[in-house]
């Protein structure tokens, strides 16, 4: 684990029990529908290699951020070395998440200007590693040293995060996949269109991990199981949650 100053998450933009639940509500119904998807992960870990794990979407505004925030602080309390990593580095959002001040981030050790070291910090015993001030975003995606920070990553903690952009709103969500060892999409339940979900999974490919289905009603539902669409079209879902 790659030594970090512990700062503490302060939520300034929403209420924490909507958002970091696994942080400020860790015994809520909500917190465990995020063990539920770790737990599942782990039971995949077991047959494939899945120490990277992007979190992406379909598109915006489904859930990924604070999916990808939630599974790796439950993750973290199970007591795993685990960082988060903003790689949507077009649209970061992880600081303002967590109501960390600006700092040094993944586009400062991209440049050479700051060392891993300091760029990542600790909320509890989740490690982040934010996007920085990112003032060419293209140019930060495909910098040569994007593989290397990756593999730094992995050599140094149990499970990397990655909060990933979309898969279909730009081809970043493909590269950050590729650097993955397998990805997770958030779907909103009821709203992404079928069509746009098995856009995205052929885009992610054999990294494809599952689907998490998120904002499902609790009572249109029993026993676990979440269906996308009409009867028949099911999704193969992970966990489920309403969020807001």
């Amino acid at each position: 684990m790659i030594p970090a100053e512990t700062l503490q998450a302060t939520h300034p933009a929403a209420a924490p029990e909507k958002k970091l639940v696994a942080l400020a509500a860790p015994d809520s119904p909500a917190a465990d529908q995020y063990r539920v998807l770790y737990q599942r992960l782990a039971r995949l870990a077991a047959r494939r290699a899945m120490r990277v794990v992007a979190v992406t979407s379909a598109s915006r505004g489904e859930g990924r951020t604070t999916t990808a925030a939630n599974l790796a602080l439950i993750a973290a309390q199970e007591g795993r070395a685990v960082v988060l990593v903003d790689a949507d580095l077009r649209r970061p959002s992880l600081a303002s998440l967590f109501g960390l001040a600006p700092r040094a981030g993944v586009a400062e050790v991209l440049d050479g200007t700051a060392e891993l070291s300091q760029a990542v910090v600790r909320v509890g015993m989740l490690s982040v590693l934010c996007a920085g001030e990112v003032r060419d975003p293209v140019t930060a995606i495909r910098h040569p040293r994007t593989a290397a920070l990756v593999e730094q990553l992995r050599a140094a903690y149990d499970l990397v995060v990655l909060d990933a952009p979309p898969a279909l709103a730009f081809s970043d969500g493909e590269r950050l996949a590729g650097a993955a060892d397998a990805a997770v999409l958030v779907v909103r339940a009821g709203a992404t269109p079928r069509q746009v979900v098995r856009l995205a999974l052929e885009s992610l490919g054999d990294r494809a991990a599952g689907v998490v289905l998120n904002d499902v009603d609790p009572e249109s539902v029993a026993h676990g199981r979440w269906l996308y669409g009409g009867p028949g079209e099911a999704a193969p879902p992970i966990a489920g949650r309403r969020v807001g």
